[in-house]
């Protein structure tokens, strides 16, 4: 479990998250009571982490652009027995740390 909280918050601080005194912000500044949990929710990576882990991989992309290679990724990890939201979390932390 502990994994996954670090994980999560590695995705919640890259993508524009910030937590000060025990509160968390979404990336425009608006205070949120409650942050995704990245690990177990597809919908939520896909609204907040896809797009701009695809502008890693193809900078000024266009919808589409990069979709191959990181869907690649994920499935990868899915064949290492990992569940699909914790796989894709996965995939989109190693482009995150390769850039």
């Amino acid at each position: 479990m502990g994994d996954k909280v670090r994980l999560n918050h590695e995705l919640l601080i890259w993508r524009g998250f910030t937590l000060s005194n025990g509160v968390w912000s979404d990336p425009d500044g608006v205070t949120v009571s409650e942050v995704p949990y990245f690990p177990e929710s597809l919908d939520a990576i896909f609204r907040w982490l896809v797009d701009d882990a695809i502008k890693l991989l193809y900078p000024g992309y266009k919808w589409g652009d990069g979709w191959r290679e990181l869907f690649n990724r994920w499935i990868n990890n899915m064949e290492a027995g990992r569940e699909p939201a914790l796989a894709l979390c996965l995939a989109i932390q190693k482009l995150i740390r390769s850039k």
